[in-house]
């Protein structure tokens, strides 16, 4: 079985982040191994104090024992939210980070123009160091901006999404994938996606809300395609239709949206 390596935050009351990532992950017949960088008690947008347990101690033994256990297996990975700086330099500095065939790096730290609680461009300036291990990178629109320099615009031109995965290819490696999420124009919502070779957009209609946990359940769904060897230009309108899928099933059966989404339709059915 090949092992897909999870390396993000734990929000324990919410549906997001791994609790969302692993069991869409494992539904593609991966072995999905889970690594908690940080545990919240919920997400840090939730109203009231943002508490978390973390120890570099206990997370740099983790990437050690992962690394002498699976360094000659076949492995994957997926690098969400981190929250700190100082588990960005664990993860560039440990062994583990070179043994992925195929690495995805969800650069996640800001949304509509806005960093999230606790992030900033300081800690934008230390993500960078993680992308040249990347093979697939999925920013949103706010964090192609950050990540790139430029001034963040709710109304970017696909010229101008071009123009700046141009720019992020400087950080990447030379074969490596971009997928922009979270683009909107003309009441839709969609992504452009550039793998070095060719590029393209796929699009649909746009739901109204925010909707939290939708950006990791496509990050995992995109890895869980990526595993099977699928053509971005067949597997991206199809997440996108489940995705669309899971906020409507949200809808209809969550009236607190802080709390997540249902990740029913994102589970690989192998019929």
């Amino acid at each position: 079985m090949k092992n897909a390596f999870i390396i993000e935050d734990l929000s324990s009351l919410n549906s997001i982040s791994m609790n969302v990532a692993g069991p869409i992950v494992a539904s593609y017949g991966l072995r999905a191994l889970q690594i908690p960088v940080q545990n919240f008690i919920t997400q840090t947008e939730m109203e009231g104090t943002i508490r978390t347990n973390y120890s570099a101690e206990w997370l740099k033994a983790l990437f050690e024992t992962a690394h002498h256990q699976f360094k000659n297996t076949e492995n994957i990975g997926l690098i969400g939210y981190l929250g700190k700086t100082e588990i960005i330099d664990l993860i560039a500095k440990s062994a583990l980070i070179n043994d992925f065939r195929l690495l995805l790096v969800d650069p996640v730290m800001a949304d509509n123009g806005h960093y999230y609680p606790l992030l900033d461009a300081t800690y934008c300036q230390q993500l960078k160091r993680l992308l040249p291990f990347a093979y697939v990178v999925t920013p949103n629109v706010t964090e192609l901006a950050f990540l790139t320099g430029n001034q963040y615009s709710p109304s970017f031109s696909e010229d101008q999404i071009t123009t700046m995965v141009s720019q992020l290819r400087s950080l990447l490696k030379k074969d490596a994938t971009v997928v922009v999420t979270g683009i909107e124009t003309q009441g839709q919502v969609g992504c452009y996606w550039d793998d070095g070779v060719s590029c393209g957009t796929n699009y649909l209609r746009k739901v109204d809300g925010h909707f939290y946990g939708t950006g990791d359940a496509f990050a995992a769904a995109l890895l869980g395609e990526l595993s099977e060897h699928a053509q971005l230009s067949d597997c991206l309108p199809q997440i996108m239709k489940r995705i669309r899928a899971s906020i409507h099933n949200t809808l209809l059966n969550e009236n607190d949206l802080k709390l997540g989404v249902d990740i029913t339709p994102l589970l690989r059915r192998n019929d």
